[in-house]
């Protein structure tokens, strides 16, 4: 499926402006840069519309690409689900 390679490069280097542009993620080995979890998130979802059959191509590539209009309008950040499970779980901890 190489329609499906276009969108998930614009996802990465989308991610990756936004990291090195905001400065988040400071205490990271290389500083500023996003976490390998990121890469992984896009890896797993653009490698699962890869899976798709022939005849739905067209639909992984839109969908594709409807991930990286919502990556560019905040509507899915691959880090908010690490952000808010690691909040959920220092928050359980905290009170035992």
């Amino acid at each position: 499926m190489a329609s499906l390679l276009t969108p998930a490069l614009v996802e990465t280097v989308l991610i990756t402006y936004r990291d090195v542009r905001n400065g988040t993620n400071k205490e990271n080995p290389i500083p500023h840069f996003p976490l390998p979890s990121q890469y992984v998130s896009i890896i797993l979802v653009y490698g699962a519309l890869s899976l798709l059959p022939d005849r739905f191509d067209r639909v992984g590539t839109l969908m594709g690409w409807g991930f990286v209009v919502a990556t560019a309008l905040n509507v899915w950040t691959p880090s908010a689900t690490i952000t808010k499970t690691n909040a959920v779980n220092s928050a359980t901890t905290s009170k035992a």
